[in-house]
């Protein structure tokens, strides 16, 4: 298999895993909207509250991509910004926030391939997301 199928694998692949986790994400909103927790991958709760150490992810989760987009503004504050360079962010804090507070709250090891899950997404949308090469040698006046 050539290096551009599997570019082009790998695109389609990153597309179906954003589309769920959007459709997922839509779903979850919807149904909290009505009194019923749904949490990843597909646990339903009526009435039953989501595990406290996902909360705490996700609060965390949140904080630190406040924090570090904050930062990177006042850095770079003129840098445009694509939705796909947003969620793999939002990606890679959540698996590593996820998985500090998963060890030090001893969960249970099923959750543990529940991260491998968000992982996989982080690394498809991190080698989605990263800037095409540019071929700084190339003139489009040589053959």
């Amino acid at each position: 298999m050539g290096f551009y199928k599997v570019k082009k694998l790998l695109k389609i692949l990153a597309k179906v895993l954003i589309a769920f986790l959007g459709v997922w994400c839509l779903c979850a909103s919807l149904a909290a909207l009505y009194g019923v927790s749904l949490y990843f991958p597909f646990y339903i709760s009526e009435g039953i509250e989501i595990p406290y150490h996902r909360m705490v992810s996700l609060r965390v989760t949140i904080l630190l991509t406040f924090a570090f987009y904050s930062l990177k503004y006042l850095v770079s504050e003129s840098k445009q910004l694509y939705p796909i360079q947003f969620l793999d962010t939002i990606l890679k804090i959540y698996f590593c926030s996820a998985l500090a507070i998963g060890i030090r709250f001893d969960i249970a090891k099923s959750e543990f391939f529940i991260l491998s899950l968000f992982l996989l997404m982080a690394i498809i949308s991190h080698i989605v997301s990263r800037p095409k090469l540019r071929r700084y040698y190339y003139s489009k006046f040589s053959d």
